[in-house]
């Protein structure tokens, strides 16, 4: 149990649902002491908290409501925990967030009854950035990471990140906090980059699946404050199987996320849009597939000046691995070599197959069989059979950006300069923590000043408990570097 995590889970019990609170609280009696020592050291009262000792809260953790919690405690917990919420709810909280990689600031306060300061003590390093449950608001704090430190300023329904550079800013935050203007929304020159892959449409289950990811995205959008247009990139696997059926629920499902959230959609083709029961389409439907949803090899989005590769890796090699080749790379140079001022644009590659092993982030479990029986093969396997020949392909290029999709497992790797990341299934497969199932997608923030990508945000969402959820962020390139 760690200071964000008693942050998280005081701000979810204000403004958030019963259950994502109480899985912090509620884990162990360890994790239960810290997050209450942490309420008494922010004279956070809660009475019924107070009196539980390892015996009570062993008791407790198995009651199936807070009426059962009151009747075992003799407390009124739910008019308690309503006490707090009320409380608290009007107020305007302060989260200072130290930079990451840098020292913790002195503390400091707000000489105001209505507003409630909280200093983070902890010093944030890149490894640290993994965030279970973020509170409502948080978000606003998560996707300006690459402009720590600073404060999150929030109340209920209003968010927003204030940077912070020096300690004179702290009376400068005083002023902004009285201010008139407090909750204007500052667009910056950003842009947002929604990267999804696997959704392997078709399935009926795969339509509530889809519910749980829109729910998501609907929440997200809130914090994405920018003048251009949202890019989505969609890589490879959209359909279990390439019918004429999925293929329409698959343009259904892109026009959908064009009209839900203003997007402009890109996508590449996985092994699974070109299979039926295991075995490669041979020209016919797979002909029309292709022709029906492919469209054209490169992508100018001209307000980002950004080029999106559409790589296909199932051109050659086996179902499991892919397969890109030297005539398909001499291809998309012949159709650099037509964009005027080429050198003026940022490269993003997309493609289905993994370029390098991947492998699960530690809070997932891997199954024995995946582990001891085939790990090592399956990873070696479905990586590109000419991944070495590829990657030298990149660096000529100078392309710095490759997004990909096909194991289900999100990833995030830099390499000699190239970052290579991957989204897992949108609609889950694979992920599996205790009774959790989890589907995911990844977020990027590009600085179109500057033309680098300055973040990825990695999003896991509970199918099974759909206010759990899990943000794992990965600092990218320094937009002010040389």
């Amino acid at each position: 149990m760690n200071e964000i995590e008693c942050v998280n889970a005081f701000y979810d019990l204000v403004y958030a649902s019963n259950e994502s609170y109480q899985r912090t609280f509620m884990d162990n009696y360890a994790h239960f002491s810290v997050a209450r020592e942490w309420l008494i050291s922010h004279s956070i009262n809660i009475p019924f908290m107070n009196i539980m000792n390892e015996y009570l809260f062993n008791i407790v953790k198995k009651a199936k409501s807070l009426d059962q919690v009151g009747s075992i405690l003799n407390h009124d917990v739910k008019g308690e925990l309503k006490k707090v919420r009320d409380h608290y709810r009007p107020m305007i909280h302060v989260l200072f967030i130290p930079g990451v990689n840098e020292d913790v600031w002195p503390d400091f306060t707000i000489d105001d009854p209505n507003v409630m300061v909280i200093n983070i003590k902890t010093r944030m390093t890149e490894n640290y950035l993994t965030f279970p449950d973020p509170f409502p608001g948080f978000m606003e704090a998560l996707v300006n990471v690459d402009k720590w430190p600073g404060a999150l300023v929030f109340t209920e329904g209003k968010h927003v990140f204030y940077p912070m550079r020096v300690k004179e800013d702290i009376a400068k935050l005083d002023a902004f906090i009285h201010s008139s203007y407090l909750w204007d929304v500052n667009r910056t020159h950003a842009s947002y980059y929604l990267h999804i892959s696997d959704v392997h449409l078709g399935p009926e289950h795969k339509e509530k699946h889809l519910m749980i990811l829109y729910h998501s995205l609907n929440q997200l959008m809130d914090y994405l404050h920018s003048d251009h247009k949202l890019k989505t990139v969609i890589t490879g696997d959209l359909m279990n199987s390439p019918s004429k059926k999925n293929m329409y629920v698959a343009n259904d499902f892109m026009t959908g996320l064009k009209k839900r959230y203003h997007t402009d959609v890109t996508f590449v083709l996985g092994n699974h849009d070109m299979i039926v029961n295991g075995l490669n389409l041979a020209g016919g439907q797979k002909s029309k597939v292709i022709a029906y949803l492919l469209g054209e090899k490169l992508k100018i989005l001209e307000d980002d000046k950004v080029i999106l590769l559409k790589i296909d890796s199932n051109s050659e090699g086996s179902l499991a691995r892919g397969k890109i080749g030297e005539r398909q790379l001499r291809e998309i140079d012949d159709e650099l070599s037509t964009v005027d001022h080429l050198e003026d644009y940022t490269l993003v590659a997309l493609l289905h197959h993994h370029v390098f092993r991947c492998t699960k982030s530690d809070f997932l479990k891997i199954s024995v069989k995946e582990k001891f029986v085939l790990g090592k093969l399956l990873d070696t396997s479905k990586a590109l059979v000419d991944s070495d020949q590829f990657f030298t392909w990149l660096k000529r290029r100078k392309i710095k950006y490759v997004l990909h999709g096909h194991k289900h497992v999100p990833f995030f790797m830099k390499r000699d300069g190239v970052y290579i990341i991957s989204a897992g299934s949108a609609t889950g497969g694979g992920l599996v923590e205790d009774n959790s199932r989890y589907l995911s997608y990844n977020l990027l923030k590009y600085d179109y000043l500057s033309q680098r990508m300055v973040a990825c945000f990695m999003f896991y969402i509970d199918r099974l408990k759909t206010d759990k959820t899990r943000v794992e962020v990965y600092l990218m390139e320094d937009p002010y570097a040389n």
